[in-house]
């Protein structure tokens, strides 16, 4: 039992949040089963079986929420933009051109 809340408190981020107040506690217990049942459906949809936690919670973001992940990559470039500068080199990020909006142009 014990490594389960470790797990969904550290794997999920949910160390976070504010357990102080009984509204809190029920709020991160919550937030707990959530967690666990998003993973625990992802590792029985994957196959084979990952029976790892680190690795399932980071499918569950990329499946689920991938939004999140992208947040993330985002976050991560902002911040390695002066080891980047420092060695010549600039980051530049742009939208791919849309198809569907270029298909209709020809029209």
């Amino acid at each position: 039992m014990e490594g389960f809340f470790k797990t969904a408190k550290h794997q999920f981020g949910l160390h976070c949040f504010g357990q102080g107040t009984k509204l809190g506690v029920y709020r991160w217990l919550v937030l707990s089963l959530i967690a666990y049942l998003l993973a625990h459906w992802i590792d029985l949809w994957s196959w084979p079986p990952v029976l790892n936690w680190k690795a399932t919670s980071r499918s569950t973001l990329e499946i689920l929420l991938p939004s999140i992940v992208w947040a993330q990559l985002l976050r991560h470039i902002r911040l390695s933009r002066d080891i980047a500068a420092k060695f010549g080199f600039e980051i530049v990020l742009k939208p791919l051109p849309d198809r569907a909006y270029q298909e209709w142009c020809k029209i």
